[in-house]
């Protein structure tokens, strides 16, 4: 606190002299090539830009700023050189600023392993309008997470700049005021199948629902920034749970694929069909507000406009995948310490008619033809699928941008070796001189992160012995699935393994399935939280099977119907099992497309079923 304390006085110093403005990378207006990053806000403090080119520099970002006044101005970056962290001898990911189209003189993104500000420059502005940009040099992933002027000569940037921390510095550029932007009866918080399922169907119960995303897409994993197919099948069943997610689900023939494939216009348009949900795409959820032992609010903010709402709700569901809602909000949770499932960047490349040229660089590694495993062939392309995996034992936050990183270096590491020594060269008649690597997923997909422990806590031997639960709702179909470096190439990188296994436990019947408790579906602790995704609560062997993304859309639609009840019953998650159960079966059951215009007309529905309405005068 006194740190934060000295840095507003600082800044209030500062601001006074009006000497000191801060631009935020990702609110440019133009992005150009550069793409928006919102993974790893919880371990790095904030979005960045990220040129990510796959070896070719991209367009310039700029935009518009306000100097002040005149001046002398330093100029810093916040930034990070993502390959020395890597142990590696070389920056991958060099670019410079430019002010009013000419560039500063240094080259940022190499020597500091750590994110920290680097001195781009000195220049001399005028008070007023200028153009600010930022050049990529190599296509590596340079990235940028804010832009410092100071004019002030004694002026040293603080080493602790995260999102959060910098709202307390009072200086032009940086949001100081937060926004109510609404109160709800449901707040989903994470876009993927669990989220899309948790907000459509309570919209359709009649709750007025928020959905907040941190992309511009909607999907998660199943959009086409990260392409994992969606998986999981529709067991006969009483309950048509399944009927929602069939509106949006891809039909993807392979993954990874190309981007078409994973449909995401279609979940773009199934949530705007909906007029009981506000989505706030595009926007980042960074805390909680608690009242009474309860999350009364999420605090978000919009990426690129920099502001800071409070979005305001009855209840919550933690659809994240990470569980920060739960973690934030001191939810009881249960995490693997080591040798957790990693995350996966695909890859995928085509074959062209004339030969491609791929740059190497001395930051890769040269893999031999033994030390990585071939991906696999789709008739003109080829591609790289989920077990390029990484960060088995990695912190899945604090250290999850590094797990990332390693899988980038692999793939391009690999990518090098293939098209510039030989590798595999026995697969391809022209030797991969004609392939072209075009896409590589910069944003991850994350299998384990930790689960939010509910008044359930699903086992493998749940799963295993068909255990039979009163409040059984969506039934689950994959295998117990779990995933460990495979042995093969543990030590292509040493220390660093970045190729997987899969160990499948087909020991129940998959056709039918199992029935999965309700009760695994809320958190135990936190009276109004619910969760939909890979962190709800269950026991690692369970994880591995619940993981994939039709289930996962389940239990959100499963979470939706609960949510609404619990919203016109005035109750809790708890009570829908303890004192409502039988009318959550009765929502349950309702086909997919069935709307309620109001949580009035929903609880006349319930209050007839029940024998509870009163008669009219």
């Amino acid at each position: 606190m006194r740190i934060l304390v000295a840095l507003s006085c600082l800044f209030a110093l500062t601001q006074a002299h009006a000497a000191t403005f801060l631009v935020e990378a990702e609110q440019f207006a133009d992005k150009g090539g550069w793409g928006i990053d919102t993974q790893f806000i919880e371990s790095m403090g904030s979005p960045y830009l990220i040129a990510h080119g796959l070896g070719k520099p991209v367009a310039d970002a700029t935009t518009k700023a306000s100097v002040p006044e005149d001046g002398d101005y330093r100029v810093w970056v916040r930034t990070i050189d993502w390959t020395k962290r890597l142990d590696r001898p070389a920056s991958a990911g060099l670019f410079k600023v430019t002010v009013n189209g000419e560039p500063l003189e240094t080259e940022l993104g190499g020597g500091d392993p750590e994110w920290t500000w680097q001195l781009a420059g000195n220049v001399a502005l005028k008070a007023g309008e200028m153009t600010l940009g930022l050049r990529d040099l190599t296509g590596f992933n340079g990235r940028a997470d804010a832009i410092l002027f100071s004019s002030r000569p004694d002026f040293t940037p603080p080493p602790d700049a995260t999102f959060e921390e910098r709202t307390a510095w009072g200086i032009p550029g940086v949001p100081a005021t937060q926004v109510d932007a609404g109160e709800f009866d449901l707040v989903v918080v994470g876009g993927g199948y669990g989220g899309l399922g948790a907000a459509i169907s309570a919209a359709r119960m009649g709750a007025k629902v928020a959905l907040i995303q941190n992309r511009k897409l909607l999907g998660g994993n199943g959009s086409s920034e990260i392409r994992v197919w969606a998986k999981g099948n529709y067991p006969e069943s009483e309950y048509p749970l399944h009927e929602i997610i069939q509106e949006f689900e891809d039909k993807a023939e392979a993954s990874p694929a190309p981007a078409e494939e994973f449909v995401d216009d279609k979940k773009d348009k199934a949530v705007a069909a909906e007029k009981n949900i506000t989505l706030f795409l595009g926007h980042h959820a960074y805390g909680v507000v608690m009242e009474e032992g309860k999350i009364a609010a999420v605090r978000a903010v919009d990426i690129e406009a920099g502001k800071l709402i409070r979005v305001k709700g009855r209840f919550f569901a933690d659809c994240t995948g990470h569980g920060f809602i739960g973690l934030w909000a001191g939810a009881d949770t249960k995490s693997t310490e080591k040798g957790r499932m990693g995350m996966s960047n695909m890859w995928l490349w085509e074959n062209r008619d004339q030969p491609v040229a791929f740059p190497e660089k001395p930051w890769m590694h040269k893999f031999g033809t033994d030390q990585f495993p071939y991906p696999k062939l789709r008739g003109s392309y080829g591609h790289a699928e989920w077990f390029w995996e990484s960060g088995y034992d990695n912190h899945p936050i604090k250290e999850l941008e590094n797990t990332r990183d390693l899988n980038l270096l692999t793939a391009f590491s690999a990518w090098n070796s293939m098209k510039n020594h030989g590798a595999h060269k026995e697969r391809d008649p022209k030797g991969h001189a004609n392939a072209e690597l075009t896409w590589l997923a910069y944003v991850g997909g994350t299998r384990e992160t930790l689960q939010i422990l509910g008044d359930v806590i699903l086992t493998g031997d749940d799963v295993r012995g068909n255990r039979k639960f009163d409040d059984a709702t969506f039934r689950a179909t994959w295998s117990i699935d779990l995933h460990y470096p495979l042995e093969k190439y543990v030590d292509t990188i040493p220390g660093k393994p970045f190729i997987a296994r899969a160990v499948h436990d087909r020991s129940f019947d998959q056709k039918s399935g199992y029935a999965v408790s309700y009760r695994t579906l809320y958190s135990r602790n936190i009276p109004n939280l619910f969760m939909a995704g890979r962190n709800i609560s269950v026991e690692r062997e369970a994880l591995g099977t619940i993981r994939v993304m039709k289930t996962i859309g389940m239990m959100g639609v499963t979470v939706g119907r609960a949510a609404a009840l619990a919203t016109v019953r005035e109750g809790t998650p708890r009570d829908v099992y303890a004192k409502h159960l039988d009318e959550v079966k009765t929502l349950w059951r309702l086909p997919g497309n069935k709307r309620f215009e109001s949580l009035g007309e929903l609880k006349g529905f319930l209050d007839a079923q029940t024998g509870s309405a009163k008669p009219e005068n």
